[in-house]
């Protein structure tokens, strides 16, 4: 299992290791802070060696590993003195940051980081800017910034307050820093900011820790200016467990916010960086522990969502036996298309013979389904019967495992009334997708109702108009949103998008870390639907979402890997590698050596 909590279980489990553990404080700033600067001697060091650090699958949790992941494009010298086009110039415009930002790539992995050692050879040749905030986590960077004075790094801390506002543990660490010799310069409210912005125009790189995941509140006035000068410099931007400004729960940014290149977050993953947003403001995300067991801690604090692990989903994926037949495969009913919109239906039913699928047909309009039959060899057609919606609905559903309703069937009253009819009552495992979702717009309460087993697979467009909210105001909380469909509609909601989020009515929720941009294209929803819906077939509805939903977005990882590109993607070449991914997940195979 890989965790994810959210701000008040996060405090919790600090509280209870420290008060009912005996852990001090102290201790788990300096594990943190140390954790941290061992993430961020790789770092450098991956840089001076002007390699790229090892990691494992984009996207996905890699255990265990100490280096950080990154592709750089530029090195850092190997000697001291000056670094002659190492650092590039300071920006004169904005248009000159974004552009900056855009050389450097970034793929939004997240890792774990057990317990890293310190992975650098020393001395570190690196400029580097720490600005702490007065409060824990500026505590954090005082830990770091200590450790890389340590270890041969040019250290200079900017304290975006007065020093007397430093206050318990985060005092200890300040002192301590300060006492070994380490530069630091005030900051507080009405300074100028003058000194940081020269110091950031010679930095390597600089880390934030200005706030962390206890922030609440937007920030304004001189913290928002220094977030600002921030995001301004083109040296590396490491930020420390939350970009500050970034709300931890929702993934949402409080007023101004770091965009960083990269986050170490401490002991766990924290929900609000695992939102599209989110992963956007954090970029490649590294996870370091406190040194603390965590077992007995989560027992006690619990968890708010786990990320889905390709190894519990090679677990579901079990040989068939040699004897199987079609029917046993899975007989799926796909419930799709209309005049002009043959293609959605195509994929949804193309996708669910890729995912195992022995039998697959499609079930449509009659004009539909003649145009149709022209394009179709494996699958086979039957026709809707305006005149006997339910009776012709009923004789396609006899005998079939699950049903995919929804691409491109139509928002008229006669395919509301085919909806109704099988999403409402046939009493068997549904896929519920993009028009069927749509019929339930302004009654979303009447799928609580439904008879069977329901998979409700929105967009955030869709699950705003079935929540009576924007789709803006969806992606601004994306948990919350998705708690409140499940407690609407009784069924599994999965909120497609990065992130893709599965929410189950027994309050779990499952977070996709794979995926990439490519998969932003038209129909890759309905290849989604017909995988599902075959998994159906053969897993319990909770594993089917899961299953589906990571093995959708490796297919976009692995067909990135062998182009370069994000982009240009189409929603068939999605289905024609689902069987090399199942085989792969299957036997333990890494996804991308396919």
């Amino acid at each position: 299992m890989i965790p994810v909590l959210s701000r008040a279980q996060m405090r919790a489990f600090d509280k209870h290791a420290i008060h009912q553990c005996h852990v001090p404080g102290v201790v788990l700033m300096e594990n943190a802070g140390r954790g941290a600067a061992d993430v961020i001697s790789a770092i450098i060091e991956a840089r001076s060696a002007g390699q790229p650090v090892a990691a494992g699958l984009p996207g996905q949790i890699a255990p265990g590993q100490a280096a950080a992941r990154a592709l750089w494009p530029a090195t850092l010298p190997s000697g001291g003195g000056p670094r002659a086009g190492s650092v590039p110039p300071p920006p004169n415009n904005r248009r000159d940051v974004e552009e900056a930002r855009a050389a450097r790539v970034r793929s939004f992995p997240v890792r774990h980081v057990p317990s890293p050692g310190q992975p650098a050879t020393y001395p570190l040749h690196a400029r580097v800017v720490v600005v702490c905030g007065a409060g824990n986590n500026g505590g954090d960077g005082f830990v770091v910034a200590r450790h890389l004075l340590a270890r041969g790094a040019e250290v200079q801390v900017f304290l975006a307050a007065p020093s007397e506002k430093v206050t318990g543990d985060s005092r200890i660490h300040h002192d301590a820093y300060v006492d070994l010799g380490g530069a630091l310069t005030e900051l507080p409210p009405g300074a100028s900011l003058l000194p940081l912005e020269a110091a950031l125009a010679e930095a390597d790189l600089v880390v934030d820790a200005v706030f962390g995941t206890g922030l609440d509140r937007p920030i304004e006035g001189h913290l928002a200016d220094v977030i600002g000068v921030l995001n301004t410099a083109t040296c590396l931007c490491i930020a420390l467990d939350v970009p500050s400004g970034l709300d931890a729960d929702s993934g949402a940014p409080l007023g101004a916010a770091v965009q960083a290149d990269e986050t170490v977050t401490f002991g766990h993953l924290k929900i609000g960086l695992l939102t599209p947003e989110g992963a956007r403001l954090a970029g490649n995300v590294h996870v370091v522990d406190l040194g603390v067991p965590d077992r007995p801690i989560l027992a006690q604090v619990g968890h708010v969502a786990e990320v889905i692990r390709k190894e519990t989903i090679g677990a579901y994926l079990r040989p068939r036996e040699a004897s199987v037949y079609k029917h046993q495969a899975g007989n799926v009913l796909v419930i799709a298309g209309s005049s002009g919109k043959l293609g959605a239906g195509l994929l949804t039913a193309r996708a669910a013979m890729r995912t195992g699928a022995g039998l697959v047909t499609i079930c449509t309009w009659a004009d539909t389904a003649r145009a149709m039959e022209s394009r179709v060899v494996e699958l086979m057609t039957t026709s809707i019967d305006p005149a006997r919606i339910e009776a012709t609905l009923d004789a396609a559903l006899a005998g079939r495992r699950a049903v995919a309703i929804g691409p491109g069937f139509g928002l008229d009253d006669k395919a509301r009334a085919a909806v109704d009819h099988v999403v409402l009552g046939w009493d068997g495992l549904k896929v519920v997708d993009a028009d069927a979702l749509t019929h339930f717009v302004g009654r979303p309460e009447a799928l609580a109702s439904a008879r069977g087993s329901l998979v409700l697979t929105p967009h955030s467009g869709e699950l705003g108009r079935l929540l009576g909210r924007s789709a803006r105001a969806v992606e601004e909380d994306r948990f919350g949103a998705v708690r409140d469909a499940v407690a609407l509609t009784r069924a599994i909601v999965l909120l497609k998008g990065a992130r893709t989020v599965i929410a189950l009515p027994d309050g779990r929720m499952f977070i996709c870390m794979a995926g990439n941009p490519a998969l932003a294209t038209a129909g890759s929803g309905d290849v989604l639907t017909g995988m599902i819906a075959a998994l159906l077939c053969s897993m319990e509805p909770a594993a089917a979402a899961s299953a589906g939903v990571l093995i959708h977005a490796l297919a976009g990882d692995v067909w990135r890997a062998r182009t370069g590109s994000d982009r240009g993607l189409l929603a068939s070449e999605i289905a024609e590698l689902v069987p090399g991914l199942i085989a792969a997940l299957a036997a333990g195979v890494h996804p991308l050596s396919i």
